[in-house]
């Protein structure tokens, strides 16, 4: 059973102690608490050998494995040694309801085929594996658009599986880096490798492995993959929790900037809830629809992204007692609450549309989304991004809006027919 009292790896050191490795993992974590030495062709409780790596988070890394036993592919999660236990247990829970309440989401929840611990130099590492669905949705997008019909089925997927887990009383905590397409395919290229080397020139301890693997490529781009080939999967639960039983505040949620809930800017010593999953969600569905998030995060601080929302949604969305507590609105924004002179600003959310989808679109020669849909997008979108948590839609909300009715949940049923 693993010790859940592993001391934490933070990488957060003055001094590094291993060159950066572009493409890698933090290899400052292969430390006590943090990542267990994983190298191709390790075998794992002599049942799964790895044959590659599939990616890493900031509490595990993900292997390709042969299960000798089914002959068949698996994904492997090794979790960090300081990583939260719920992960799989939460995934578990997930798909084992006896009922099939919930709407069809339970379909896009990772099945956990198989659960064991490693023991390592670093600490004890819980593992689970499911199948390989690891064609990542920004990966495949990177650069590309999917068809208009390929993301009506995404999104359509998506909403349906964040309406099931809230059903089942559980907030994700980390959408943005959770979405893969299922499609594995049996011809990859081999390994690649980068040696981990020490700042200090010294040899290497045992808590580290001696290199590091960057994660192989098995999908298709965005434009290349057909709505019935569009099957999504949500995954990466490592962040998410149940209300109902555990409170977690606002600046303890550790999702990227980028798709972050204005309470958790404005108020991140509140307790956050479903509501936070709702705006992430909205993020998410904007970037699959186009090419660029709704809000940049380059070498951004919290104080620009809630400088970004503003812009985007203006000054009288924001809650006046949020406002006068913003300590740092004088940066952006006059007593008036309009922006500085000199500033850039950011448009609209119609202008950011019509710029970053539908001209984005039109250029590389693929259809664009009607009047009539794009006007039920920004319904669907506004209702979503509202800066109260209290007022913002549901999944459920979400799931009964016309966008959903008309053009995703149609393009879902049609796409599993073919």
């Amino acid at each position: 059973m693993c010790n859940s009292t592993a001391s934490a790896a933070t990488g957060n050191a003055s001094c590094f102690e291993y060159r950066w490795i572009d493409g890698a993992e933090n290899v400052e974590k292969y430390q006590p608490g943090g990542y267990h030495p994983v190298v191709v062709g390790d075998e794992l409780t002599d049942r799964y050998k790895v044959i590659h790596k599939l990616g890493h988070g900031a509490f595990s890394t993900i292997w390709l494995a042969r299960d000798k036993d089914r002959a068949s592919y698996v994904a492997i999660k090794v979790s960090t040694a300081n990583a939260p236990p719920r992960e799989a247990e939460i995934l578990h829970a997930l798909v084992n309801f006896s009922d099939t309440k919930g709407g069809p989401g339970r379909e896009m929840v990772p099945v956990v085929q198989d659960r064991f611990e490693l023991q390592g130099p670093n600490g004890c590492h819980r593992c689970y594996v499911t199948s390989p669905a690891q064609s990542s949705v920004a990966a495949a997008k990177f650069c590309d658009l999917f068809t208009v019909e390929t993301a009506r089925v995404l999104v359509a997927q998506l909403v349906s599986a964040v309406a099931y887990i809230h059903f089942r009383g559980v907030v994700h905590g980390a959408m943005f880096d959770a979405l893969s397409v299922e499609q594995v395919y049996e011809r990859f290229n081999g390994p690649q490798t980068q040696d981990i080397v020490r700042v200090d020139g010294k040899p290497l301890l045992p808590n580290a492995p001696p290199h590091a693997t960057l994660a192989v490529w098995i999908g298709k781009t965005a434009h290349d993959i057909s709505p019935s080939e569009a099957r999504l999967v949500l995954s990466d639960f490592g962040e998410a929790f149940s209300p109902a039983t555990e409170k977690r505040r606002g600046d303890e949620y550790h999702a990227p900037l980028t798709v972050v809930a204005p309470e958790v800017l404005f108020r991140p010593e509140t307790p956050i809830s479903f509501a936070v999953d709702i705006w992430a969600l909205a993020c998410v569905i904007w970037s699959i629809f186009g090419t660029r998030p709704i809000f940049d995060g380059t070498l951004a601080t919290w104080d620009d992204i809630a400088a970004q929302q503003v812009d985007i949604f203006g000054y009288s969305s924001v809650p006046r007692e949020w406002w006068d507590g913003w300590e740092e609105r004088h940066r952006y924004f006059d007593k008036a609450g309009q922006p500085n002179a000199g500033r850039s600003v950011f448009p609209s959310l119609e202008s950011s549309f019509e710029e970053d989808v539908q001209a984005m679109r039109r250029g590389d020669d693929m259809a664009d989304f009607g009047s009539e849909e794009t006007i039920a997008i920004f319904a669907m979108l506004r209702g979503m991004l509202v800066f109260r948590p209290e007022e913002r839609a549901t999944a459920e909300d979400v799931m009964g809006c016309k966008w959903m009715k008309s053009w995703g949940l149609p393009e879902l049923e049609k796409a599993r027919k073919t």
